[in-house]
């Protein structure tokens, strides 16, 4: 009995650590190999919540139209993420009225269509907290310690595993089996 709960504990912790990890190289893969962006604000709720990893797909200014969310760089660098409420011309430039969802009014300014840094293709909530910890010295090394101890954790199961084995096939080895000796059959 013991051993069938040991046994299935650790392949519990073996399967959730390889799931773990294998979030862990994807959040990686998708973090240098796509344009995101971690949500700071709550201008986008509850479309976008606060603390969202957005992917961004690159577009022409041409191809922008009202209702879409966009991610704009701003003139201080700042990156913001909101909808098109309006597509203007201005002398021969595209320009865009934005604002956030939250928001009661729309951004004062129009934004030229050649500060948009891509679509908001995808939007993934809560992950923007995770790639901020991991973007910080502390947060890295609490990651690492994390998945070291759940790894410790596992081979310490697999100890007591192969322990409680062992002492099963040595109380069976204990058991005479068929007849008694000298009993007549």
């Amino acid at each position: 009995m013991r051993l069938t709960v040991v046994t299935t504990a650790r392949r519990c912790l073996s399967l959730a650590w390889l799931l773990l990890v294998a979030s862990l190289i994807g959040l990686a893969a998708v973090t240098h190999l796509a344009t995101t962006f971690v949500i700071q604000g709550s201008s986008m709720e509850p479309a976008i919540p606060f603390g969202s990893l957005i992917v961004d797909a690159p577009v022409v200014p041409e191809a922008l139209k009202v209702g879409d969310v966009v991610t704009i760089r701003a003139e201080n660098g700042v990156a913001i993420s909101h909808r098109v409420t309006r597509i203007a011309v201005v002398g021969s430039e595209r320009r865009l009225e934005v604002k956030g969802d939250a928001n009661r009014a729309p951004d004062p300014v129009l934004v030229p269509a050649s500060a948009v840094i891509g679509r908001v293709a995808l939007s993934l909530p809560y992950l923007g907290f995770v790639v901020a910890m991991l973007g910080t010295p502390s947060g890295l090394v609490s990651l690492l310690a994390m998945v070291a101890t759940w790894l410790l954790l596992i081979l310490l199961a697999e100890q007591l595993e192969d322990e409680l084995s062992e002492r099963e096939e040595t109380a069976g080895a204990a058991v005479p089996e068929g007849p008694p000796r000298g009993a007549l059959a």
